[in-house]
């Protein structure tokens, strides 16, 4: 291996040397070996074939590239909800990194795929790579029509607080009655008092006035009736009930006293008396409605006034989610537009796209063929090593086991050598016990 890196680089060699004259050639350290190593290519490997490098190069600034126009788009969404801040800048490269990070997986889980169909090796990942177009492309669509969009989202809330408006004048009366439409709930506004019990009290004296208005003009008609026949009797006018007779005579003063006996029994002047006051209580009664209307006219607007404020301030602040439904409202307006979106939208997608689109293209490469082979002589490897760390390891075991064996039958022969010296040392004491006993008898005897 020292001899290897002791070789020169390619560029170092003469034009005139063959390509195939230096295998393997060493790469020159510096930005694109960092790229190549951005989206994983094993640089030992490619040594092997240089003529791959500038394609894994410049598939490692397209990485590159889209990491960054991530964190530009992310930039433009955070600072449309949170201003600009320093803060973002930390957010805006965290993003880029993640993205870089995910293109980088995905362009290094392809090199050396023995799967090369569309379907099992690039279509999921191109699937993955058109959902983080989708996120990156939309933040910088919107940076692209910022200025109709900012015209859409004036004019929409301009007549979302108009409507409003409406909408509270509509429910809300100045005369204070309350609106029972169900279009109108959660429109009406809270007020003190209404004019409702001085215009209910005002038709209650409208009628009493009414009822004694017309009690009064009987009375009068009755009391003029009597008056008539008083004075035409008095005069000697002929006519029915009349005694054409001129003077103050019998029938004359009988007629005047029964005029005056009527007004007196039947309270005209109190009747008058109480038709004035009826008549003064509505007069009041109007001012006092006026003045409450007039209350309550104000009190109502000030409250409609009140809630479009309101309404006003909270439509001040502008988010993505705004953002958004002003662009689908102008694309909805104008084809042109819808147009534009798409197209853009798709052109951003596709870039975010062109790590995996890159690879995919490309084909199968000299370095994937190369990389697959090693990687197939390092499994064959791999499972030698096993076989042979097995039956290394096999060897041992046996040992042991054998070992194991031989001590187990080591100690069984050193018990049974015990227990067969045992059996002797009582043998020997039981025939001990016996000449004991023996000759114990014979002395006995």
């Amino acid at each position: 291996m020292t001899g290897l890196l002791d070789r020169p680089v390619r560029s170092s060699l003469p034009n005139d040397t063959a390509v195939g004259a230096l295998r393997p050639v060493l790469p020159k350290r510096g930005l694109p070996q960092l790229m190549r190593r951005l989206i994983g290519v094993n640089e030992g490997v490619l040594d092997w074939v240089p003529e791959d490098r500038p394609r894994y190069t410049r598939l490692g600034f397209i990485v590159l590239n889209t990491g960054l126009l991530a964190g530009v788009s992310m930039h433009m969404a955070l600072s449309t909800v949170a201003g600009n801040h320093w803060w973002l800048v930390v957010a805006d490269l965290a993003w880029a990194a993640i993205i870089i990070t995910l293109d980088s997986w995905l362009i290094s889980s392809t090199h050396g795929a023995t799967r090369t169909s569309l379907a099992g090796t690039y279509l999921p990942r191109l699937v993955l790579s058109a959902l983080l177009g989708l996120v990156i492309a939309e933040p910088l669509v919107l940076s692209v029509f910022h200025q109709p969009i900012s015209n859409e989202i004036k004019e929409y809330r301009k007549a979302e607080i108009d409507g409003y408006q409406s909408a509270l004048v509509r429910c809300n009366p100045i005369s204070g009655a309350r609106n029972t439409d169900q279009s109108c709930d959660g429109y009406a506004v809270a007020f003190s008092k209404g004019p409702d019990s001085v215009r209910q009290e005002l038709d209650r004296a409208v009628v009493v006035r009414d009822q004694l208005k017309a009690k009064v003009a009987d009375v009068d008609g009755k009391l003029a009736e009597l008056e008539r026949l008083a004075r035409d009797e008095c005069a000697g006018r002929a006519g029915p009930g009349l005694s054409a007779v001129p003077g103050e005579g019998p029938e004359c003063k009988r007629n005047r006293t029964k005029a005056d006996e009527f007004r007196r029994d039947g309270q005209v002047e109190a009747l008058h008396q109480q038709l004035a006051g009826a008549d003064l209580r509505i007069e009041q009664l109007n001012g006092e409605l006026a003045e409450a209307s007039g209350a309550t006219e104000r009190e109502i607007n000030a409250a409609i006034d009140a809630a479009v404020a309101e309404k006003r301030g909270n439509l001040t602040d502008k988010g993505l989610l705004d953002e958004f439904d002003a662009l689908g409202r102008l694309s909805a307006k104008s084809a042109m537009i819808l147009l534009a979106h798409v197209l853009l939208a798709l052109l951003l997608i596709a870039l975010d796209c062109m790590p995996v689109l890159s690879k995919m293209l490309s084909g199968r490469t000299a370095y994937d063929e190369v990389l697959r082979q090693q990687v197939h002589t390092s499994t064959r490897l791999h499972e030698r090593q096993l076989r042979a760390s097995e039956k290394r390891d096999a060897v041992g075991f046996e040992l042991l086991e054998l070992r194991a064996t031989q001590k187990l039958r080591s100690g069984i022969e050193e018990i049974s050598g015990e227990d067969r010296s045992a059996q002797e040392r009582r043998k020997i004491e039981i025939a001990t016990q016996i000449d004991r006993l023996a000759a114990a008898l014979e002395r006995q005897h």
